[in-house]
Parts: C-alpha cells; sequence; structure tokens
C-alpha cells in the first residue's frame, strides 16, 4: 500500500485547521532529517521529494512517499510516539 506523508504534517508552526496532524510537544521536535531516521527505525521502504502540502501552497516542503502495509493514521501516530 502507497502513503503518502508530507512534512506540513509534523510542522510546529502549521495549525491543525491548516493540517499538522500530530501534538504541538511532538512536533517541537520534528526535523526531516529525524524524520527519515524514524522511517528507518520503522522498516518501511520510502522516497522523499521536494513538494508542497495542498492545504499550504506558498510554503515548500518535503513530501514523503511509503511503501507499507500499515494504515496511515497507525504510522502517524507512530512516529507521533517517536518524536516525543
Amino acid at each position: 500500500m502507497k502513503i503518502t506523508l508530507y512534512s506540513a504534517y509534523f510542522d510546529p508552526l502549521i495549525s491543525r485547521r491548516l493540517g499538522r496532524r500530530v501534538a504541538l510537544n511532538a512536533a517541537k521536535n520534528f526535523s526531516d532529517n529525524r524524520l527519515q531516521d524514524i522511517l528507518q527505525s520503522l522498516q518501511v521502504k520510502f522516497d522523499s521529494r521536494s513538494g508542497r502540502y495542498p492545504r499550504i501552497p506558498w510554503k515548500d516542503g518535503v513530501i514523503y512517499d511509503i511503501e507499507a502495509e500499515i494504515h496511515k493514521t497507525t504510522l502517524i501516530k507512530a512516529i507521533e510516539r517517536k518524536l516525543l
């Protein structure tokens, strides 16, 4: 199953209304390098590329294309726990 994650999901400067998916205290520990380390520790295959989150087209970010057999919400919650 292909999952697409945007760095905006974890950005502490973005409100929940605009698309942040994790708690603010977890988002404060976010960096793209840390997210890549977390994805490697979860042993999922992923590619990253530059792109923009559709709700915030004026802000540059990173798009992660992930190949995994879990649900997107489950993956985001696992990443959130590792960010805390």
